[in-house]
């Protein structure tokens, strides 16, 4: 398994947060730790659930092949 969605989303939000940085403008995130791990909990499960029904796909092409 490649790992490059989460790089790709990672790079991504490094750059947005530059560029509101540089504009002077205010983050799109949340200003507390419970928004900010709201943010990571939502992540960390569209990953797994990913990984998740990849893995199944997978196992049924097996099963069917």
């Amino acid at each position: 398994m490649t790992y490059s969605k989460v790089i790709w989303g990672l790079l991504l939000s490094f750059v947005v947060g530059f560029c509101c940085h540089l504009a002077q403008i205010p983050v799109p995130s949340p200003p507390v730790l419970s928004g900010a791990l709201l943010v990571f909990t939502m992540s960390s499960g569209y990953w797994l659930v990913d990984r998740y029904l990849a893995a199944r796909a997978a196992k049924a092409a097996q099963v069917s092949a």
